[in-house]
């Protein structure tokens, strides 16, 4: 059980100290999430990016999985939510809670705890592209339908990530050197913002307030989540036949709680954001479950 104190042991206690904080005081977490996204992330992707360059195969893979969790999970949501009888909203939160997994401040910290440097780049390039799909397919499935995916793909160009991700791959292309220097600077800024993020994360969780009146709803949410979505996510990696760093990424992927963006969003459209938050917070404390099975899977013993 090594690997459970190595690798979850860290995000957890993180996560605590970042709960008892939210509990105890004021924190203004959306200056202290710009500062992840806007400077750390960035300089965490760009020196990852630049160390570890992807291959085409690799990208194009990560972004089918992405893809293929959207276009799965939709239509069985669908399928459950007839059978329960869910209304529009129920369903939109939950059919949103599947695909978006919480990559920035859980995924990145357990692949780069179980994995190393050397798969941080793709676990970034999979953050990038659920940003993107978050904003179009994610906004439309909020929305119930109300808006068109296009109209909310333009919000992506605002992050600095997308133009972060085509310098490292335009410098790998052209074989620009970069000195050490830049590159230990941009890691030694970057790293901390999955730590931040961690931290975060448990202040956002002690926020939410659960409606215990449709205990069953989110039990039944729940379970889709933590069964649904882990059988999605690894049927398509196997699917794949992604090897090495990539199949390991995706595989870790899968057993990720539902991202912290899914809650803005149900918010945003009023499509049980309170659901949307207990789905958030059982896939949390229930995740670490699935990874001990994928960590003990993939040699993590």
């Amino acid at each position: 059980m090594g690997f459970l104190l190595e690798v979850i042991g860290p995000i957890f206690t993180l996560i605590g100290c970042g709960y008892a904080l939210g509990r105890r005081r004021r924190v203004d977490t959306e200056s202290l999430a710009d500062v992840a996204l806007y400077v750390c992330v960035p300089f965490l992707l760009f020196s990852a990016l630049v160390r570890h360059p992807i291959t085409g195969v690799a990208a194009a893979q990560v972004l089918a999985w992405q893809a293929g969790m959207y276009a799965l999970s939709t239509p069985a949501i669908w399928i459950l939510a007839r059978a329960l009888s869910w209304d529009r909203p129920t369903r939109s939160a939950v059919t949103l809670s599947i695909p978006t997994v919480n990559v920035a401040s859980y995924g990145v910290p357990v692949v780069l705890f179980a994995l190393g440097d050397e798969a941080l780049s793709i676990v970034m390039l999979l953050f990038v592209y659920g940003n993107i799909f978050a904003s179009s397919l994610g906004v439309y499935i909020a929305a119930g339908g109300r808006q068109r995916p296009l109209q909310a793909l333009s919000s992506v160009f605002k992050l600095p990530l997308i133009y972060t991700a085509a310098l490292a791959i335009g410098i790998n292309a052209w074989g620009v050197p970069i000195p050490e220097s830049v590159l230990t600077t941009s890691d030694l800024i970057g790293k901390a913002g999955p730590i931040l993020a961690i931290v975060l994360l448990g202040v956002q969780v002690s926020r939410i307030r659960i409606d215990g009146g449709q205990k069953a709803v989110l039990g039944g949410a729940i379970f889709a989540k933590i069964t649904i979505g882990p059988l999605i996510g690894v049927g398509l990696t196997l699917l794949m036949d992604a090897q090495g760093a990539v199949r390991d990424v995706l595989l870790i992927c899968s057993c990720l709680p539902t991202a912290i963006n899914a809650l803005v969003l149900t918010t945003r459209f009023n499509a049980r954001p309170e659901l949307l938050g207990g789905i958030l917070i059982g896939s949390t404390l229930w995740s670490p479950l699935n990874l001990i099975v994928v960590l003990y899977w993939l040699g993590y013993h």
